[in-house]
């Protein structure tokens, strides 16, 4: 459509330029609206506005350099357009909940409060990947049992794992429900790149005799944010990206130490259907003023 054609093309001038000045004139020009046309298009698929995409952006890029250079904090904020050493930290501090100087000697990514790129499949994803908006759902404790294994999101075993846990699925006694699966991911700050226990499971009304090498597992009580994907789960990592990228930095929310994990039910053909869904949990809790 052309609406996600004109956004795809200034997302490519917007990352060739988070350097250099940009206007919302010269944007709109190049999408080939209007700006008040554009600027409401942009945040229909943003959730929104291309300014503060492209502070983030720019902030995203900028904390790379920090990362992964020797160059002076200072240059990197004026090299990506802050005013000043003062507003760049302010800046930062907000996205990233840490001073720039402090991230550089972490030396760890913020993978979860980076502000991913616009790509065209996550345009193709906003335009009819999610089933709903995020809503805010409070679960109480419930008990899985299932298979786990250690994983990486680079290097994903998950998939295996539910080819050796769907045939022995029926050896768990005491289901919640026999049309009900899960997916639940061991709380981890960067699942990219750190290791992480996924298990392949069942809700259970109460665990007795386990079967062999399976596990346990009960997740307490806890608020989360849930979005219903909608597709092929090849594409199921957009629907965290649109949490993590831009639901969560204007939500009034922040992401806890907790599992989260997907829900497999009536709704879920396949993971090749396009027309499968998906719920994921992701634990939350209100940000104090």
């Amino acid at each position: 459509m052309r609406s996600r054609e004109a956004i795809r093309h200034v997302v490519a001038y917007i990352e060739d330029n988070l350097k250099n000045d940009m206007t919302l004139e010269e944007i709109s020009r190049i999408a080939g609206y209007s700006m008040y046309h554009f600027h409401r298009i942009f945040q229909s698929y943003a959730k929104e506005s291309v300014s503060e995409y492209i502070r983030k952006r720019r902030l995203t890029s900028a904390a790379s350099e920090i990362l992964h250079t020797d160059a002076n904090i200072v240059d990197i904020a004026l090299a990506y357009r802050f005013e000043s050493h003062e507003s760049f930290t302010r800046a930062f501090k907000k996205m990233f909940r840490v001073a720039p100087g402090a991230f550089r000697k972490s030396n760890r990514r913020l993978h979860i409060r980076e502000k991913q790129r616009l790509t065209d499949k996550r345009l193709q994803y906003l335009d009819g990947g999610m089933a709903a908006e995020p809503r805010i759902v409070v679960k109480d404790e419930f008990t899985v049992v299932g298979l786990a294994c250690s994983t990486t999101l680079s290097e994903n075993k998950a998939p295996a794992l539910w080819e050796a846990f769907l045939p022995r699925v029926g050896e768990v006694k005491n289901r919640v429900s026999p049309h009900l699966m899960m997916g639940v991911s061991e709380f981890s700050l960067n699942h990219g790149s750190e290791a992480f226990t996924y298990m392949a499971c069942v809700p259970v009304i109460s665990v007795e005799d386990l079967p062999e090498s399976m596990a346990a597992r009960t997740i307490p009580k806890r608020e989360y944010v849930v979005v219903t994907h909608k597709g092929k789960l090849d594409s199921l990592g957009n629907a965290f990206d649109h949490i993590y990228g831009s639901w969560l930095p204007k939500s009034g929310y922040d992401l806890v130490e907790g599992d989260d994990f997907e829900i497999y039910d009536e709704r879920f053909l396949g993971p090749d259907h396009e027309e499968s869904q998906v719920d994921i949990y992701i634990p939350v809790q209100k940000i104090k003023d």
